[in-house]
């Protein structure tokens, strides 16, 4: 099916986003595909019918086009056309198994960050029982403080404090999961027009939130141990508008790396004299392999606004996140969480709390804590056998996968989606307009247990080995 062009004038027109023309037309066609009105094998525009219908030059139009090929979103042939990705429109993996075929294993999803499930659905019931039997069962209908109840902040500063956080229920707001989290921390540090600082490689989330609040987001240099101090300083100099950092020091999303603490050190430095509010995300803390090392809040206290939720540690559907800063930031986080979602729900908060006080999470925490090392193990070893693979990163939930040249990230995704492995395109990842790694992160945790999951990590590794690294090279990797 051949895609209207006008689908990419609406889409372009509700992001309501600046920045390069090429680049928001490449993030256009990732929203598309992601929300199902592109599909694979649609035919996209030619350069030119796009380039009239936006108001744009053609070679603006085969830039994005160019961009959304190295993520993996199309596939480009000569004479044909350009089309949305699968593995039939490109020729080197047309003789790889159709993944809708009678003998195609059932696709995976390792583009969804999630964790493994155990006996989580178990110990729901049992849970809910408990609360339904419960004298004030009555009090879970009505309205709740709108950073939660006193006893639900007591019970989160315990939880808090296995990351390394000493807090006091005042300083802290029960929040609708990280994602809504996020957004609090943001309007609580920024107004509109300033701009927010945040590692090259960052959260999708951090980005939507950042443009529903009309923040301008400035990318920082990154290496294997995260996000560097050197360019911070550089950062901070060439934007005044700076207000606040917003990272993710341990087990990094996507790219799994960590920060260690001379970093960590040089980073609250630089944010104290640059006067930076720091915004640290650390949903993947507890799982990770460098658990140990202090948040860049309790470094810096009194700047740091710091967030974290069940949704890593223990399951999604909690929808429980908790928010910790300076006590002078309390009243501002309750007015946006009234603003946004009024209060956090009590049901959901009740069982994911009941689950903490009583020690289910604690439980679920350590089992999810072996389950993944268990993983993680199994995907370097497995991953790091490939030819095309120069390097593998594994930390919390997700693997970051570098990729030998010539092997581009596009073609990898491509090869994956043919055999019925879905992942991610490392553009949603991307706060800066440079070019992007030769690299893609893969998910864990949602496989339903090891064996599918080194089942997939050996179809992948022999695809990548029997594969090519480039559309146009003749000898394979």
């Amino acid at each position: 099916m051949a895609a209207d062009p006008r689908l990419f004038a609406q889409l372009l027109a509700d992001e309501g986003t600046s920045g390069p023309v090429y680049r928001r037309i490449a993030e256009a066609i990732a929203t598309a595909v992601t929300t199902g009105r592109l599909s694979a094998g649609d035919r996209l525009p030619t350069h030119r019918e796009l380039a009239r219908a936006l108001g744009v030059a053609v070679p603006t139009v085969s830039r994005a086009y160019r961009e959304a090929e190295e993520q993996g979103l199309v596939s480009s042939t000569v004479g044909r056309g350009t089309f949305v990705a699968g593995a039939s429109g490109i020729p080197h993996l047309r003789d790889t198994p159709d993944p809708g075929g009678a003998d195609a294993p059932a696709r995976l999803d390792m583009a969804v960050n999630a964790p493994a499930r155990g006996r989580h659905e178990e110990l729901l019931r049992r849970t809910l029982t408990t609360l339904a039997g419960t004298a004030d069962l009555g009090a879970l209908l009505g309205y709740e403080s709108d950073i939660g109840s006193h006893g639900h902040r007591r019970t989160a500063c315990g939880w808090l404090a296995r990351s390394g956080l000493d807090v006091r229920p005042e300083q802290v707001a029960i929040c609708s999961g990280s994602q809504h989290a996020l957004l609090v921390a943001f309007g609580a540090a920024l107004r509109a027009g300033e701009t927010l600082l945040t590692e090259a490689l960052t959260y999708p989330g951090a980005k939507t939130a950042a443009r529903l609040l009309g923040v301008g987001m400035s990318a920082v240099a990154m290496d294997g141990e995260g996000l560097i101090p050197e360019a911070l300083e550089e950062a901070c100099a060439a934007a005044p508008s700076a207000r606040a950092l917003y990272c993710m020091p341990t087990a990094h999303n996507p790219t799994a790396a960590t920060q260690p603490l001379g970093r960590r050190e040089a980073i609250v430095d630089i944010a104290r004299r640059h006067d930076l509010v720091i915004i640290e995300d650390d949903v993947f803390g507890l799982l990770s392999d460098h658990a140990g090392l202090p948040p860049l809040a309790a470094l810096a206290p009194e700047r740091t606004l710091f967030l974290t939720s069940l949704s890593k540690t223990l399951a999604p559907g909690l929808r429980c996140g908790f928010l910790a800063g300076p006590p002078e930031l309390a009243g501002r986080l309750g007015a946006l969480i009234r603003a946004t979602v009024f209060n956090p729900s009590p049901l959901a908060t009740a069982v994911a709390l009941r689950w903490v006080e009583d020690g289910t999470a604690e439980r679920l925490l350590d089992w999810q804590r072996q389950e993944m090392r268990r993983r993680r193990e199994a995907a370097v070893h497995l991953l790091a056998k490939a030819p095309a693979i120069r390097h593998v990163r594994a930390d919390a939930l997700h693997a970051w996968v570098e990729l030998r040249e010539p092997w581009t990230a596009s073609e990898a995704l491509a090869l994956a989606d043919g055999q019925g492995i879905s992942i991610s395109p490392t553009l949603y990842y991307s706060a800066t307009d440079q070019p992007l790694p030769r690299a893609f992160r893969l998910c864990l945790g949602n496989a339903p247990d090891v064996g599918t999951l080194t089942g997939a990590l050996r179809t992948l590794t022999g695809a990548l080995a029997r594969g090519r690294p480039t559309w146009s090279a003749d000898t394979p990797v």
